[in-house]
């Protein structure tokens, strides 16, 4: 069981541990609907170094990393980050990644790239199949730690944090800050749908960190969060989770993830990507909304009249809408928002409908 540098502390403090893709996290410090209201109203702060911070440098790292992802590095300026997939040959999700060309202050030419728990040692091995001598590929999970600081005060709670000198970053930004005398790596990115920051200190000061962040965001409602409300959140946000909602039998078109697609740049997966879509996707991932109470469990049959017609992929309580919500994948022709569903749940179908995502978009 792996464990965060912050394991010590989270086991004292936490309500609730449990494991999550092979480590031993915080599901809970108090009431997961608490840390998920004060994210959306104020501030909550996550410890997600169980994430995968994997480095490529040297001359040839920018080319080893564009075979595989699905954005435009050459458009990537030093210290911004771009959200995007890693494809494989046949168009297939192998995972969806931040990354991080490191700011001016620390030169050379470095990408950190940021995947999922479930992926991180397939897509380091994969990197380092393709790296030549020209490239160098680290393991920087166990070294930097990683913490998310999520909403809408999330600015005032690092200002207070940094001090005087702290500049606003802007969004998909990356740049060092100063907290508590430890040069962190901050970048304005985040998964719950909110303003927010990822911060990257070294793993044997993350505790300095993440106690400085706490005590500066107390006047400003800030609460340690847990695995549960990050899940709600990103849900609410209509984020896709790898392993639950894409993996590598689904390709960007059903995900519905064109959008951070450019088939204007070469990557192996762009051919079979461009005849995918030319095609047309069979199904579709959709968010649903359940009419009763109750939870459908990753893999629940979807019906629409008795037809069986897809499977949902997650699905939690949305303390936002107040109601149980999801994603699943429906065939093609029932994926309109407002088409009528039901949902396997324990034995017996519970009605939902199709509903547009996100279920919920900051103002």
């Amino acid at each position: 069981m792996k464990q965060s540098p912050l394991h010590a502390l989270h086991s004292r403090r936490a309500g609730k541990m449990s494991e999550v893709s092979g480590w031993m996290l915080p599901v809970q410090f108090a009431d997961p609907a608490d840390e998920h209201h004060a994210v959306r109203a104020a501030a909550g702060l996550f410890d997600v170094s169980f994430l995968g911070r994997i480095e490529l440098s040297g001359k040839g790292a920018e080319a080893v990393l564009q075979q595989f992802f699905t954005r435009n590095l050459a458009a990537l300026t030093e210290g911004s980050a771009k959200y995007g997939l890693l494809c494989s040959k046949a168009g297939l999700i192998l995972d969806n990644v931040l990354v991080f060309k490191l700011p001016p202050d620390m030169p050379g030419k470095r990408f950190i790239v940021t995947t999922n728990a479930v992926s991180t040692d397939k897509v380091l091995e994969l990197f380092r199949k393709h790296a030549g001598t020209d490239t160098r590929v680290s393991d920087l999970t166990t070294e930097l730690a990683q913490f998310a600081l999520q909403g809408p005060k999330s600015d005032a709670v690092l200002e207070a944090a940094a001090g005087a000198h702290f500049k606003k970053i802007k969004p998909k930004q990356a740049r060092t800050v100063t907290l508590k005398e430890v040069s962190v790596i901050a970048s304005r990115t985040g998964l719950t749908g909110e303003r927010g920051y990822e911060l990257f200190p070294p793993a044997d000061q993350a505790a300095i960190i993440w106690n400085a962040c706490l005590e500066a965001g107390k006047p400003f409602g800030l609460l340690p969060c847990g695995m549960t409300c990050r899940d709600t959140l990103r849900l609410e946000a209509g984020y896709a989770m790898y392993g639950n909602d894409i993996d590598e039998t689904r390709s960007p078109v059903e995900a519905g993830l064109m959008a951070i697609v450019n088939l204007n740049i070469d990557f192996l997966g762009k051919a079979a990507i461009a005849k995918r879509k030319a095609e047309g996707a069979k199904d579709m991932l959709v968010g649903f909304e359940l009419m009763d109470k109750g939870l459908p469990k990753s893999g629940a049959p979807i019906f629409s009249e008795s037809r069986e017609i897809g499977i949902a992929t997650s699905a939690v309580h949305s303390p936002h809408r107040r109601k149980d919500i999801g994603l699943g994948y429906v065939t093609t022709r029932y994926a309109q928002s407002g088409q009528e569903i039901e949902i396997e749940v324990k034995d017996r179908e519970i009605a939902a409908r199709i509903v547009q995502l996100p279920f919920y978009k900051r103002k």
